[in-house]
Formats: structure tokens, C-alpha cells, sequence
């Protein structure tokens, strides 16, 4: 199922990287109205709905969402949504950009992940271009505006799991189309979200159906082009990419007035494009 392509890769992986904020901003939003509870049910099942009619002109028939790495998928599944609660939760309490920051410590968590799965060393390049990106990071948001209470925390939790569901979802490119992936991480994570959607139950006001509506959308176009990255590139690759979100989150403050703009954030958004192509260069992890 795979074709390795770096120029597909960046293209993917800026597209998921832009559409991971897009769907924060959008959270962050509706959790004024909605508890997190909601938010995560009904945007895996408004995802579900709209992903279904595409199945068969994508895979050909129903048939084709057989697979033989189901654990694979549970285990993604498992760390996705449990990423997806932690991410929520700061989301309610952190400013966007901070929020997207922490949870994009993850490609910090998939060496640690991939030595103990896989075996595997990265290169001095990749070393390089993390810490490059994560420097640009840090400048874009400038020390000390974080306070590291409960949901900071929980952000760091959303990127280590965060880190392993990425590290899975490259795993299943193997073998598994982009939407067989994502009809797996929709379908199993239902039954997940309804554990604490029976204890937290509020009826969602007339926009608050709409937010979910295209929250699962944006979703759902996340999920497909961020397998698309893992398909044409390795999991710390496309990590290192995925660093943008962090600047894109930064636009959506800075728009809505929520943050300036200095010049030490252009020379953080600079940084990590640097980074990530430093970290292209000679990775070889499968």
C-alpha cells in the first residue's frame, strides 16, 4: 500500500498539519457550549456518517474494510481517543496555540516509542531537526507563558498518546488503505466515547449540532490525510512535519486577537520548517 514520496509527504502532512488546527479552533469553540464528552461522540459519528458513502467508491465494495491487523487498529483506536480526551480537556483551558504546542511535543515521544517497538536508532539528521523544530516551537510561543498545572499536563498526555497512534497508523500503511484506517479508528472508537457520554449528557443546542456536523468532517478529512502522510513517509518524518500545526494554531490566535505577531515568532515558524526538512534527510525507520 505504500509509495514513498517526500514531496506527497510534505503536501499531506501540511494539509493534516493546517486541518488539525482548523479542527482545535473548532473544539475550542464549541466547548463553550458543549461538554467534551459530546464533542469527542459526535464527532467520531458525524465522521463515521460522512466517511461510509465514500467507502466503495474509494475501496470498491464493503468488502474491502476485511482486514487482518485488528489489534493494530484497537491499539490505535485505544490511544487515539484517550489522546483525543487529554487534548479536549486543555483545549477548554489553554489558548490554542498552547494547546497545539504541547500536544505537538509528540514527535519528541516516537523515538522512544520506535526504539522499544521497532529496535531502531535515528539518524544524527533527525536529532538535528527535531530539536531545530522544537526550538522554533518554543520561540513562537515564548517561555515562560505556560504554567504547568493539570491541563498542560494533560496536553503532554495527548502527545505521548498521540505519539503512539501515529507511530501505529504508520505501521498499518503496510497494508491498509487511508480509508479502511480511518473507518476502523471511527467504528471501534464509538463504544469507547460512550462510557462517559452516559455520565455527561447535555443536549446540544441548534449550532451546537452544526459545530459537531462539520467538526466530524474536518475530522474525517484530518484522519485521511494524515494515513495519506504516513503512506508516502515514516512516522518521524511526517512528525517533524507536523510541527506546523503549532503555526497555524498561532495564526488562528493571532486573527482573533489573541496573540501579536513579533518577529521572533516568523524566525520560531522558520525554524521548524527548517527542522522538519533537516529531519527528512537519511531516516530510514519503517
Amino acid at each position: 500500500m505504500r509509495h514513498e514520496s517526500t514531496s506527497l509527504a510534505v503536501t499531506f502532512s501540511l494539509l493534516a498539519a493546517f486541518s488539525y488546527a482548523l479542527l482545535a479552533y473548532l473544539v475550542q469553540t464549541a466547548e463553550h457550549f458543549l461538554p467534551s464528552s459530546v464533542l469527542v461522540f459526535f464527532r467520531q459519528l458525524f465522521g463515521l456518517l460522512i466517511l461510509l458513502p465514500v467507502i466503495p467508491f474509494k475501496l470498491g465494495s464493503y468488502s474491502k474494510l476485511r482486514t487482518k491487523v485488528f489489534p493494530l487498529h484497537l491499539l490505535r483506536t485505544f490511544a487515539s481517543i484517550s489522546s483525543m480526551f487529554c487534548l479536549y480537556y486543555a483545549l477548554r483551558y489553554l489558548s490554542l496555540t498552547d494547546t497545539v504546542l504541547l500536544t505537538y511535543t509528540r514527535p519528541l515521544f516516537i523515538p522512544i516509542i520506535v526504539f522499544f517497538w521497532f529496535r531502531k536508532k535515528w539518524t544524527a539528521n533527525t536529532w538535528l531537526g527535531l530539536i531545530v523544530g522544537f526550538i522554533g516551537v518554543v520561540l513562537i510561543l515564548r517561555p515562560g507563558e505556560i504554567t504547568f498545572n493539570v491541563a498542560s499536563m494533560a496536553a503532554i498526555a495527548a502527545a505521548f498518546l498521540g505519539g503512539i497512534a501515529f507511530t501505529v497508523i504508520r505501521r498499518l500503511t503496510k497494508t491498509e488503505p487511508s480509508e479502511r484506517i480511518t473507518f476502523y479508528y471511527m467504528a471501534l472508537s464509538l463504544p469507547l466515547a460512550l462510557i462517559p457520554l452516559g455520565k455527561n449528557w447535555e443536549t446540544p443546542p441548534p449550532i451546537g449540532w452544526a459545530y459537531l456536523a462539520i467538526i466530524g468532517g474536518v475530522a474525517v478529512v484530518y484522519q485521511l490525510l494524515l494515513s495519506r502522510a504516513y503512506r508516502h513517509a515514516t512516522a518521524v518524518k511526517v512528525g517533524s512535519l507536523l510541527y506546523s500545526s503549532v503555526a497555524f494554531a498561532y495564526l488562528f490566535d493571532f486573527f482573533l486577537g489573541k496573540k501579536g505577531f513579533p518577529l521572533i515568532a516568523l524566525a520560531g515558524m522558520a525554524l521548524i520548517v527548517i527542522g522538519s526538512f533537516l529531519a527528512l534527510r537519511e531516516q530510514k525507520i519503517t
